[in-house]
């Protein structure tokens, strides 16, 4: 029998019991459908795996995307600030209603994507409009769409991983149980 033995701590039990039933094929009757029954469970395991690897990756990608989008969004943000400040001056009564929503700690990337929005409805309150107006709305609008999308993204990828992980305990589990009650059936018979 050619069959690929992939060594992970998570298949080391399962590749156990896959080897020991060959071993035992011509002493246990019920040897060859536990051996099938293990060899598809470690094929189900394998792709898993895969899944698992393949979803973090997503994941950890959307996640760096995310991150782009954020210090985009700052470096715009603080950008826009400061020319709303340079036009109207420190004391403007306006200015209180775009700071930063936690001025405690770093901000959320919902945080950010709040504080860019409110920014953009402050613009368009100004009165009379500064001539750099229609330009930061434009880039307010588009890095508050981007930084938007990216976050949704980010929220999917982390669903799906958590759902593969679930997926991939339960598997895990599984195998453990029926790795069990292979052994235990192989000792009764062997005991006999």
């Amino acid at each position: 029998m050619t069959a690929i033995t992939l060594q992970t701590p998570l298949l080391d039990p399962l590749n156990q019991i896959i080897t020991l039933l060959d071993q035992l094929r011509n002493r246990v009757p019920f040897a060859e459908e536990e051996l099938a029954h293990h060899l598809q469970l470690r094929a189900i395991l394998v792709e898993q795996q895969e899944q698992s690897a393949t979803t973090l990756a997503a994941w950890r990608a959307a996640l760096a995307q995310r991150w782009e989008c954020e210090v985009r969004a700052q470096r715009l943000y603080a950008a826009v600030r400061r020319q709303v400040l340079d036009f109207a001056g420190a004391d403007a009564p306006y200015l209180p209603l775009f700071e930063p929503d936690s001025a405690a700690g770093a901000l959320t990337a919902t945080d950010l994507l709040n504080s860019l929005r409110r920014l953009a409805a402050v613009l368009s309150l100004i009165q009379p409009q500064p001539l750099f107006v229609d330009q930061a709305m434009a880039e307010l609008q588009a890095v508050a769409a981007e930084l938007q999308a990216a976050i949704a993204h980010t929220e999917q990828c982390e669903e799906e991983r958590r759902r593969v992980q679930a997926e991939q305990r339960l598997l895990l589990e599984l195998s453990h149980r029926s790795y069990r009650r292979t052994r235990h059936r192989i000792a009764e018979h062997l005991g006999q």
